[in-house]
């Protein structure tokens, strides 16, 4: 007896086998989708978490400028406080002199004259830095001061410094010593 090999015939798998190897298939590709969506959301989150950072960095740069301006704020009004206290001492024990000694100087002042700084000190002596626009309003300024009538309130008046700007006006400062105002 002779025995042939029929190649037609397919060769089928057990049903377990065939069961099995579907199953592997599609958990496979569910192990492969789940991975990928992993993947993404993993992905996505450490984006957002980058942004965010991002933006905590901003918000305390802002902070800190803000802290710092404040601090100079706070430091400001500490010098100021200071300041005024001292004024404050100075024109209580001199409280008729000094308003009539800034009044007089205000009312020296124009458009063609500034006055930057009044020094007042104890011995009577004031000294004025005053920027003019031009000789004319120079001139003007010192015959005003130079005037007999306020040869009463000062004994001395001397011109300590002069000094032309290369705009054309004129710096200059001055040296007073009041009798009274």
């Amino acid at each position: 007896m002779k025995k042939g090999i029929d190649f037609l015939k397919a060769y089928e798998k057990p049903p377990f086998q065939k069961n099995f190897s579907q199953f592997s298939k599609i958990g496979m590709i569910v192990i492969v989708v789940f991975y990928c969506f992993l993947t993404g959301v993993i992905i996505f989150y450490w984006t957002f978490l980058k942004n965010q950072y991002q933006e905590i960095i901003t918000q305390i740069d802002t902070k800190k400028s803000q802290i710092t301006q404040l601090k100079k704020k706070e430091l400001l009004q500490v010098l100021l406080k200071q300041q005024l206290s001292s004024l404050n001492s100075l024109f209580l024990s001199k409280r008729g002199e000094f308003p009539r000694l800034l009044s007089f100087f205000l009312q020296l002042s124009s458009d063609e004259i500034s006055i930057g700084n009044i020094k007042i000190s104890s011995s009577r002596q004031i000294n004025v830095e005053v920027t003019a626009n031009s000789a004319l309003s120079f001139s003007r300024f010192l015959e005003k001061i130079t005037n007999p009538e306020n040869f009463e309130k000062f004994s001395e008046i001397k011109l300590e410094s002069l000094t032309r700007q290369k705009e054309g006006g004129y710096s200059f400062s001055l040296s007073l010593v009041y009798e009274k105002i």
